[in-house]
């Protein structure tokens, strides 16, 4: 019985070498990087599939606990969540194999991986018990394979590598958190240790951390020279896993300097250098800095680009930040060319991103985590304390002298306003024989704002064509390389695309024409006959035609439009360009009410013009609707008289209710406001429907 166990037990010792064998075979192509450093080595893609192969036949738990940190490495930086899964198996073993500073290790790559994805609680934990544990002499002895964490293969020398380690993830903590200072202070600790271990890998890693926190403190010279020691010392260990990521914080250096030029020179340096090292996380940071200095320089075409670039590989990555910055600039290019849904989908996606994250009470519980710190805890506390007093006492400053500012500006349009209608009362003689004059003014000015409208609403279809059009050319050289490599199927892929590409343009080609059209025939005088309408359509039309209009005058005007049409009522009799203009004139009423309440300053207020259609037995009732600040109650019986208006001088002729009144007299309708003071105005108009 003895002896069958001894040969048993033989059998499992020459499996466990013959895997350990393999592993370092399959590593042994980075073995002549990083002064042959294997705690530096990380597997390729290749080697990374071989060895999750061997991590589901072999049965040696310290075999397996080194091949998940293999693994985990190489997917640190490009796929944290699978670094974090690996990493937690690795400490699991670590701890059943009874191998303290393996399991040190594992602690501390647990912990950065976790800050790196903003849990500054868990992260901080992991790290903490790290150093506690790899601070303690002795517990290297009866190491496992300490070769494969020093290059020395000394269990000491292993144990203070893995310290000197965990002091330099504790150091990136404080500076994710902004405390620069006591980052600085453990690189301290990192070079006292590295002493030591005269590491060239440790030393660049630790000069790019110590750059950053010096750029984090505003001391940019200190920081250049940081940053060009690291990639000294990255080129002299050749260790690159973290150059391209040197490169950027040089580029931030220089843009921090507002010198574009160079800052773009080296953030082009870190995509190269990334791409190289497979590190898409900080790829995408470069990308989006460019992105970002486009924006500035005003380039539509580089911001599309860079933001397309880091958007993808955030996506694969799946960086909540990367993709929260990649959102907003994408929204941003869109609203440069003017595609209003487009940048509003981003904002929209870069918002519900940001509001997910919550990073400020990740941060808190970071703080609350150090036992070892309680003292300065408290200290904080008592300075957030005194800083969120100070904050209340200059917001309620600020509040009275808004409030005394909008109350002056009140008071001054008021006497404004009373000047105004003494002047127009004594005009009053003169301005009745120049009505028919001013009646034709105010047509065409209606027409003025129709042609802007359709001007802004023509520009997004031709945006779409232009657009699609591009991408097409591109998607086509894409699918010539792809017939020249003799790849078929991604051929065929690029091609449906493109196809889709081209019915979007011929779509959007047709929406071009159909607007001419309509432009064209409401454009046309009216000939006085009645023609049966499509009422929906046109009041849908004459929504966005107003909208567009208005927004042709002032960019940056925004507001919320709702539309609520029976599709029962069918075709009613009516002059259509004079319907039209009535529509025209009392949206733009509304758009205009909204803006003014919009300008006053409501914290939270958001401007909403609707229009809605609904059949009533023998009428057709139409609304529009605005959440503005509706009109005074003295004032709301004089609204269809001739010459009054509530706008300031010069941007009102006072003709528009009066005219939208008799036209619809002439339609055997009726028109009627429904108001409610400071919570906006409801137009109705009641139209005979079709027998």
């Amino acid at each position: 019985m003895y002896i069958q166990n001894s040969i048993a037990d033989r059998i499992k010792m020459k499996i466990h070498h013959k895997y350990l064998m393999i592993a370092c075979f399959l590593l042994l192509p980075f073995y002549n990087n990083a002064q042959n450093n294997p705690y530096w080595q990380e597997p390729s893609r290749e080697q990374v599939d071989s060895l999750k192969k061997m991590l589901t036949v072999s049965t040696n738990d310290t075999l397996k606990m080194y091949v998940d940190r293999e693994i985990a490495l190489y997917y640190q930086e490009s796929n944290r969540p699978a670094a974090l899964q690996y990493y937690e198996e690795m400490l699991t073993l670590a701890r059943k194999t009874k191998q303290p500073v393996w399991e040190a290790e594992a602690l501390s790559r647990n912990g950065y991986v976790s800050c790196s994805i903003q849990n500054y609680s868990g992260g901080l934990k992991f790290l903490l018990v790290a150093r506690s544990l790899a601070s303690q002499d002795g517990i290297e002895k009866g190491m496992w394979r300490p070769a494969l964490l020093s290059f020395k293969n000394d269990a000491y020398h292993a144990r203070i590598t893995v310290l000197a380690g965990i002091y330099q993830h504790l150091a990136i903590v404080n500076y994710f958190t902004g405390e620069y200072a006591k980052s600085l202070q453990l690189h301290q600790i990192v070079h006292q240790l590295n002493n030591q271990l005269q590491d060239d890998a440790m030393m660049s890693l630790s000069w790019m951390n110590s750059g950053e926190a010096y750029r984090g403190q505003g001391n940019l010279d200190s920081a250049e020279s940081a940053f060009n020691r690291s990639i000294i010392y990255s080129d002299r260990s050749g260790h690159k896993k973290y150059k391209g990521l040197t490169y950027w914080n040089l580029g931030k250096v220089y843009e921090q300097r507002n010198k574009p030029k160079e800052a773009k020179e080296f953030y082009r340096r870190s995509i190269k250098s990334n791409i190289e090292s497979e590190s898409p996380d900080f790829e995408g940071m470069a990308y989006q800095s460019l992105a970002d200095i486009s924006q500035s320089d005003g380039n539509a075409d580089s911001l599309f680009y860079f933001s397309r670039k880091a958007l993808n590989i955030y996506h694969h990555i799946n960086d909540t930040l990367g993709l929260i910055a990649a959102n907003s600039s994408l929204s941003s290019a869109f609203d440069r060319v003017h595609q209003m849904d487009s940048a509003y989908q981003y904002l929209k996606k870069a918002i519900a991103l940001k509001n997910g994250l919550n990073k400020e009470e990740r941060i808190k519980s970071f703080q609350v985590a150090g036992v070892s710190e309680q003292l300065k805890l408290e200290e904080q506390k008592a300075e957030q304390l005194r800083t969120i007093s100070r904050i209340r006492t200059y917001s309620f400053i600020a509040g009275i002298i808004l409030l005394i500012f909008i109350a002056a500006m009140l008071y001054r349009n008021s006497r404004r306003q009373r000047r105004d209608k003494i002047k127009i009362e004594q005009a009053y003689a003169e301005l009745k024989s120049t009505q028919q004059q001013l009646i034709q003014s105010e047509k065409m000015a209606s027409l003025g704002e129709l042609t802007a409208g359709i001007a802004h609403e023509i520009q997004n279809p031709l945006n779409f064509v232009n657009n699609f059009s591009e991408v097409s050319n591109e998607l086509i050289d894409e699918m010539n390389e792809e017939l020249n490599k003799g790849d078929i199927e991604e051929a065929k892929i690029i091609s449906s695309d493109i196809k889709q590409n081209l019915e979007k343009i011929n779509h959007h080609g047709k929406r071009a024409d159909a607007i001419v059209k309509g432009m064209l025939q409401h454009s046309q005088s009216s000939s006085g006959k009645k023609e049966s309408t499509n009422i929906n359509k046109l009041a849908d039309e004459y929504l966005r035609l107003a909208y567009h209009g208005i927004r042709a005058k002032d960019n940056s005007f925004n507001a919320t439009l709702k539309t609520d049409f029976d599709e029962t009522i069918g075709h009613i009799n009516m002059i259509p360009q004079d319907i039209g203009r009535v529509l025209l004139n009392l949206l733009n009423n509304a758009f205009y009410a909204v803006d003014q309440k919009k300008k006053s300053g409501i914290e939270g207020y958001e401007p909403t013009v609707s229009i809605s259609t609904k059949k009533l037995a023998d009428k057709v009732e139409i609304k529009v609707t605005d959440n503005g600040n509706g009109i005074p109650q003295k004032i709301v019986d004089k609204i269809f008289q001739p010459f009054f208006t509530t706008k300031p001088t010069g941007q009102g002729t006072g003709l528009g209710l009066s005219l939208s009144y008799d036209i619809i007299k002439a339609h055997r309708g009726e028109i009627k406001m429904n108001n409610k003071e400071n919570d906006g105005t409801i137009f109705t108009i009641l139209l005979p429907a079709l027998p």
